[in-house]
């Protein structure tokens, strides 16, 4: 027997020296070997577990890394392995498991907590997995991996917008500003919690009652934190659901009279902000609530210039003309106009302009004319949002220079070829919503 045990060890020894050497073929048939005498072997398990995930076979992998982490449950990398098979299977759950069970072993593998957190990412579970990803980047803080995914999964839940939102002071202030006269003693509705903000800004302000909502669990989680480190959890109603799942009698006690929302994107519409208004108006808010804001207005003028063509199409470089590539061309696009160079070629103008406090609104298209003021090479409509929070504040990102930080961009509706204007001309244009987007575009002729 002891002979017999010594050459299964010379076997497995041999086995793992091809393996080194990528004599892959000559160590799996040593390694089956191995089993043939002692089908628990963990190592021999493990080794045939790479070999045939190496190969495509996660199913055989698994099968191999199971018994392998059966036979020695303390060894971390047999659990991440196998985890990393039932991931490639299609078993997140379980893989879940797996690297927990590795975690349990070794609580400082990096690799084992990104694995984590990919897995968890596949579940839906965003708020788990930037916690596992964050642990995997305070192991290794060089890990790119674990960084890269680390950055995506909290893009997925905040995209980046929201902190240059947050630091928007002329957009806070114009939120308190009406808060503060519209909110003392009333129910409060705010919709799209975000970080809490408005909420807390309602609650500060005396309402009666504040409910809010955020559909994002992970964003809800953290709203709840800042709420109550901010002292506002006895007064402020926080669910972690849409809008259109609120019921009034279990989520609100009673109808709200006044609602607060800052769900308007760049190109206002595509948050689905006036189907929300026609719900909450239906289901949620007494027949004289009032909305903050009031009035949400798109604006626009005719816009121009060489560098921002640059952005929109392309022409010529380096001697050559790319004018073909123009076939990939968007018809809309977004920037932060008030940083990029631009020729402005009318006045303002309104596309569209939506009265909040209506209780429907239907998709509308319209032509209109516009005249240009200046001579120029026109691109297209540059478009950006005006709130009118009530009859006193007025919130607006026109793109002018020096403008304060902003989490909204604004939106270029491109022509299909530059128009050339001479100072005066008429524009014919048509405008298009469909409640959750819209358009701008040159009226056929």
């Amino acid at each position: 027997m002891l002979a017999e045990h010594q050459q299964g060890g010379e076997v497995l020894d041999l086995a793992i020296a091809c393996y080194a050497q990528g004599e892959i073929l000559k160590a799996a048939n040593l390694f089956r070997a191995v089993l043939q005498h002692d089908p628990s072997n963990a190592v021999a398990n493990h080794q045939l577990g790479l070999i045939a995930f190496a190969d495509g076979d996660a199913v055989g992998a698994e099968a191999y890394f199971r018994r392998a982490a059966a036979a020695h449950p303390w060894d971390c990398e047999y659990h991440n392995n196998l985890g990393v098979a039932l991931h490639a299977m299609g078993d997140h759950a379980g893989a879940c498991v797996a690297f927990e069970n590795a975690i349990a072993e070794n609580a400082n593998s990096a690799q084992t907590f990104n694995n984590l957190g990919a897995s968890l990412v596949a579940l839906s579970d965003a708020e788990a997995a930037i916690r596992a990803f964050r642990r995997a980047v305070e192991i290794d803080p060089v890990y790119i991996e674990a960084r890269d995914n680390l950055d995506r999964a909290c893009l997925g839940v905040a995209p980046a917008w929201h902190f240059p939102m947050m630091a928007d002071g002329p957009r806070n202030d114009a939120y308190d500003q009406a808060l503060r006269r519209a909110a003392p003693g009333r129910r409060v509705l705010d919709i799209g919690s975000g970080s809490g903000l408005l909420a807390m800004m309602a609650a500060r302000a005396g309402a009666g009652s504040v409910t809010t909502c955020e559909v994002m669990p992970a964003v809800a989680a953290a709203a709840c934190e800042i709420i109550a480190h901010n002292g506002l959890a006895d007064r402020i109603t926080l669910h972690a659901k849409r809008s259109d799942q609120l019921v009034v009698g279990r989520d609100l006690p009673v109808r709200a009279d006044l609602l607060v929302t800052e769900i308007f994107s760049s190109g206002l519409l595509t948050e689905c902000v006036l189907p929300m208004i026609e719900h909450a108006r239906e289901h949620l808010l007494t027949p004289d609530a009032a909305i903050i804001p009031r009035q949400a207005v798109a604006c626009g003028y005719l816009v121009g210039g060489g560098a921002l063509e640059s952005q929109a199409s392309a022409s010529h470089a380096a001697g050559f003309d790319l004018s073909r590539f123009n076939r990939f061309a968007t018809t809309k696009f977004a920037l932060h106009l008030d940083r990029f160079p631009h020729e402005i070629l009318s006045d303002d103008f309104d596309i569209f302009r939506f009265d909040l406090m209506q209780s429907s609104f239907p998709a509308e298209r319209r032509p209109f004319t516009i005249n240009a003021r200046r001579a120029g090479r026109c691109i297209g409509v540059a478009q950006w949002l005006r709130l009118e929070l009530d009859a006193e504040t007025t919130y607006e990102n026109h793109p002018s220079a020096g403008a304060a930080a902003s989490g909204w961009m604004h939106v270029i509706y491109r022509f299909p070829e530059a128009v050339e204007l001479a100072a005066g001309d008429e524009v014919s244009l048509i405008a298009n919503h469909t409640r959750t987007d819209m358009t701008v575009a040159l009226a056929p002729r």
